[in-house]
């Protein structure tokens, strides 16, 4: 049998090598052929119920830990020393006294579970806050396309969250079926899994409120570039419509025999265009 530690006439084993899982978990009297699907298949959090044991998946980006409980028999599966294994590990070598009841372990674990999330959660908003800093002072640089992209990536990963969130609070609704989790317990979980997710929207919000700055920014330099393109499309037409009636085929027109006709047209020319430049300039186009 796999050595594990004994809290009063709990039994807890913690392995974070998880090959040949069937083997361990049978030796603890547990069903580790389906536990050992479980965690080959799975890989968002959930409850399952599996002769008699019940088996919480508590998979959060990318960490995987798992709990199978049957009657005062606890077995801990991670892959590598994650935070929530750590927290484990510290409470079993302290003998904590919620070790006592497998039911108040599980309820102390998913909680941790919750609080690790909400601290990760909690340093992606710093970083949401720290980009939007960087923004404010580099918004005119290429610098500010790669604060772009950056929150762009801290969107897809908030995302992830929100989407392994919504399963804990599956999680919960099915952990009602388990004699061993008081209803106030259940409730005190739902309400933390509902103030994370608050947290989620909140920052998944600040994050967007950035990006529609920026486009916002783009917007009003696109709308200033084509006042000025437009303004030097009419200065020219202008120009180019003076330019076009002297270059008709008539014998006569006025000022062509005129020993200065070439010096005042031109004059004219540039009177017009500087008289049209200060004009849009006085508008806001230039």
């Amino acid at each position: 049998m796999p050595r594990g530690s004994r809290i009063q006439d709990t039994v807890y084993y913690v392995t974070t090598k998880p090959e040949r899982i069937k083997e361990k978990l049978d030796k603890l009297e547990l069903p580790g052929e389906k536990i050992e699907q479980i965690w080959e298949e799975e890989d968002v959090p959930d409850v399952y119920f599996v002769d008699g044991t019940l088996v919480v998946d508590l998979n959060f980006m990318g960490e995987s830990t798992l709990i199978a409980v049957r009657k005062n028999t606890v077995a801990i599966v991670a892959e590598g020393e994650t935070e929530l294994v750590k927290w484990m590990r510290n409470a079993i070598r302290k003998k904590r006294k919620f070790l006592q009841h497998p039911g108040e372990f599980v309820y102390r674990a998913i909680k941790k579970q919750l609080d690790i999330i909400h601290d990760r959660i909690s340093e992606i908003h710093k970083q949401v806050t720290r980009i939007e800093k960087e923004m404010t002072q580099q918004f005119h640089t290429e610098k500010a396309n790669d604060t772009v992209l950056n929150i762009y990536d801290v969107l897809l990963k908030l995302h992830d969250v929100r989407r392994e969130l919504a399963y804990f609070w599956k999680m919960v609704i099915k952990l009602r079926r388990w004699s061993q989790l008081k209803n106030e317990q259940i409730e005190d979980i739902r309400g933390d899994v509902h103030e994370v997710l608050s947290f989620v929207g909140l920052t998944i919000k600040s994050a967007n409120s950035i990006l529609d700055l920026h486009d916002r920014a783009l917007s009003m330099e696109l709308n200033l570039l084509i006042k000025r393109l437009t303004a030097i499309s009419i200065i020219l037409a202008a120009i180019t419509i003076i330019t076009g009636i002297y270059g008709m085929n008539f014998r006569y027109l006025p000022l062509s025999d005129h020993p200065y006709g070439f010096w005042i047209i031109n004059g004219l020319m540039i009177g017009l265009y500087v008289a049209m430049w200060y004009w849009f300039k006085k508008i806001g186009w230039m």
